[in-house]
């Protein structure tokens, strides 16, 4: 794959004709008086084009923002900005803002509005003078040296001797920190909230890394007899009591004595897994182990998958765990190895970093943006870009992108709680394009909170396109999409879906009025693990209208590629190696619950789908993209006689899955589709083979990640097209 070694050096940024603060001439050629004589670049300031601002957060107060006299923040160049646009207008070329390297608080978040505005001849850029070295920081920084042991009352609370010698805490008073500064514990995934519910906690980062929350067991239990209470605002359950768990279960009634009760809480996958649930413990009996919530999980308890307590002190006992006594005001923290040498933060903003609210022609490159107990960025407006940054250490979202010809490239995305990037934009009806570009960033380790249906990238509206992003590590899915016509292409995808089931690498489903989804040439690869079951690319749910062509699917759980009973799909010219279940899936779902009735689980969701189908077809713009669209006919039950229709709108009617190549490399992959009788009869299914290959002659590259084809691999003798592998994945710069 494309190297990114060059991701993370320094941008050199090759400007001249830079002029001081506030002088130039106006986009309406009006010449300021300011001197307009370009600067030399120093070791410091780069030369920039057109107009400039200095920021330096070791300035001097009370600095006019020029190159001799920085501003101190970043808002009083926004007012500077304010100020020239007001007066004389903004200079011809726009205004740079150069930021020094430093820390610069953003516990107010820094908000861009209509006023902040540049325009299409005189944008405004804010540029960090080294990429990632201007630091917006919505939390708080600490030193190894700021912590303290702990009292001999505190270590008699923790049930490791061990931890008593290496916990150690810190009075965060003295960072002028309140409670409301931390927030509160709350529920999240299928027990409840998200951020419009609640803001999120303050959590402690080392070295960048997210840190964890004391808990018990430290190594989560699979299966642990969880057994449903009656209840009907809350469940209940008895834990680790019978069987193989009854030592564990005699050990929680021993060290439970030690937890404080009144703010306990429970994670767990408690029925499938692809739910998870985090929720607030209203009750534990320690003598019989049962254990009541303060809500309903929303699929109730049954068939548990794994779960855990948290937010225990006693329980701070290996390195990295920490509690926060939010009403002490005291952070807790079992130190990770070179602590004293690490970078520590804690949380604190409840605002984005970085936001803007219609606001146009604005650039923000190469910050570091870090330590919202909310959001990163979140942009709402048109011609807006986000280039050469890192938004590191959120609690939601890293960055939420809501308008109009709004670019994010070349971009670090990294440790965060829910998903990384949120695009919505362009408009569904008229098929009008949001030109959101999503382009070149390298984004891993997300879900890190919310395990499940939390993104690397989610697409909304209409038209978005994700392209040569490098995407990895997470519990569930890397990229999904809602509306039409966006396109994801040369993407690598691979650690993905690590701990839940009935998932895919690319996922979407349920809806006959998404047309128009490309899915091309990207790297899938290493999807699911032994104990969660994963697809690489999955349209699930009769999704339709979507164009799948010219992939690498390689090692994956599941399927390499599942499609649940949709339409007018094609699956073509994909290379799937390695799947462990059939390499391409295609059931009849849709059409199966209408012939079965309401007996089908499936049954219920045709109603759901044809409700918003039938008034897309009244859309010309639809009409005209997607010839047929309007003549498919929504079933209902009175047709029921009519179902051998190709046209009716549950068939798996008018898909193509042709020229896929099934490669087996090793022992154990499967091979071979499963692909439902009705999807033959009603679509074109041929020309798919399945290769074995266990000398791996036509991949000679497969150990070492290239999935180059050999000129003279078999499947080029069945009209397979040749793949761009070496364009997939990030580019070098």
């Amino acid at each position: 794959m494309k190297s990114f070694v060059s991701i993370f050096l320094v941008f050199v940024m090759l400007f001249s004709l830079a002029a001081c603060s506030g002088g130039g001439t106006t986009a309406d050629g009006d010449t300021t008086a300011a001197d307009t004589t370009a600067p030399v670049a120093d070791d410091k300031w780069p030369a920039v084009e057109g107009t400039a601002l200095y920021v330096d957060a070791s300035a001097a107060e009370g600095g006019d923002g020029s190159k001799d006299a920085p501003f101190r923040d970043i808002p009083a160049a926004q007012a500077k900005i304010r100020e020239m646009k007001s007066g004389s207008g903004l200079p011809e070329g726009g205004i740079t803002v150069l930021v020094a390297s430093g820390e610069y608080s953003a516990k107010d978040g820094i908000k861009f509005t209509a006023e902040d505005s540049g325009t299409e001849t005189a944008p405004i850029k804010y540029v960090s003078v080294e990429r990632g070295g201007a630091i917006l920081n919505g939390g708080i920084s600490l030193k190894a040296s700021d912590f303290e042991p702990l009292s001999d009352e505190e270590k008699a609370v923790l049930n490791d001797e061990t931890a008593r010698e290496k916990v150690v805490k810190v009075d965060l008073t003295k960072f002028g920190l309140t409670s409301a500064d931390l927030g509160e514990l709350h529920n999240y995934g299928f027990a409840a909230s998200k951020p419009g519910d609640a803001l999120g906690y303050s959590e402690l980062f080392i070295n960048d890394e997210r840190m964890t929350l004391s808990r018990y067991p430290n190594t989560v239990d699979k299966d642990p007899n969880l057994r449903t209470g009656a209840g009907d605002k809350a469940l209940s359950f008895e834990v680790l009591a019978v069987g193989e768990f009854e030592e564990k279960g005699l050990a929680i009634k021993e060290r439970g004595l030690n937890w404080d009760l009144d703010d306990l809480w429970v994670s767990g996958y408690f029925f499938y897994g692809w739910a998870d649930a985090a929720v607030k413990v209203a009750a534990f009996d320690l003598e019989t182990l049962k254990v009541t919530l303060d809500r309903n999980i929303s699929y109730g308890i049954g068939l548990v998958k794994s779960f855990y307590f948290y937010n225990i002190f006693a329980e701070t006992d290996v390195p990295g765990e920490y509690y926060i006594d939010r009403e002490n005001l005291i952070l807790y923290v079992y130190p990770t190895e070179n602590f004293d040498d690490s970078t520590i933060k804690l949380s604190v903003t409840d605002d984005s970093v970085i936001s803007s609210s219609a606001a146009s022609y604005i650039t923000v490159d190469g910050f570091k943006v870090t330590g919202s107990r909310t959001n990163g960025i979140v942009l709402s407006g048109d011609h807006l870009t986000v280039d050469n940054c890192e938004i590191t250490d959120v609690r939601y979202n890293a960055v939420e992108i809501n308008g109009s010809d709004i670019t994010l490239q070349n971009s670090v995305i990294a440790y965060i709680g829910d998903s990384g990037v949120i695009a919505t934009g362009g408009n569904a009806e008229t098929l009008t394009a949001s030109n959101i570009l999503i382009h070149n960033n390298y984004i891993h380790h997300w879900g890190q909170i919310g395990r499940t249906y939390e993104s690397s990238v989610e697409l909304y509206g209409c038209g978005v396109t994700v392209s040569h992003n490098k995407m990895h590590d997470a519990p569930h899915q890397a990229v999904t999409w809602s509306g039409p016509n966006h396109v994801m292409e040369y993407n690598e995808v691979y650690n993905v879906c690590l701990e839940t089931d009935d998932c895919g690498a690319f996922y979407s489903g349920r809806r006959y009025d998404w047309y128009g989804g490309v899915l091309r040439y990207n790297y899938i690869h290493d999807v699911g693990s032994a104990g969660a079951v994963a697809q690489g690319i999955y349209l699930d749910d009769a999704l339709s209208g979507q164009k799948v062509y010219g992939n690498v699917i390689a090692n994956v759980s599941g399927f390499g590629i599942q499609v649940g009973g949709g339409r007018d799909n094609v699956i073509e010219n994909n290379l799937i190696i390695d799947a462990h279940d059939a390499t391409v899936s295609f059931d009849s779902r849709a059409s199966d619950a209408a012939a079965e009735g309401a007996e089908n689980w499936f049954y219920s969701c045709i109603d759901y789908m044809n409700n918003l189908f039938i008034p897309v077809q009244e859309w010309q713009a639809w009409l005209d993209a997607f010839p047929g669209y309007g003549d498919i006919i929504p079933y209902t039950p009175d047709l029921a006689a009519d179902l051998d229709n190709p046209m009716m709108s549950v068939n798996p009617a008018n898909n193509t899955v042709r020229l896929n190549m099934y490669y087996v490399l090793s022992e154990g992959s499967e091979g071979g589709d499963d692909i439902s009788s009705r999807v033959s009869l009603m679509s074109t299914v041929e020309n798919n083979y399945t290769i074995v290959d266990l000398e791996r002659t036509d991949i000679p590259g497969y150990a070492e990640g290239d999935c180059t084809l050999a000129d003279d691999a078999e499947a080029y003798r069945y009209g397979f097209e040749k793949l761009p592998f070496d364009e997939m994945g990030l580019i070098e710069k």
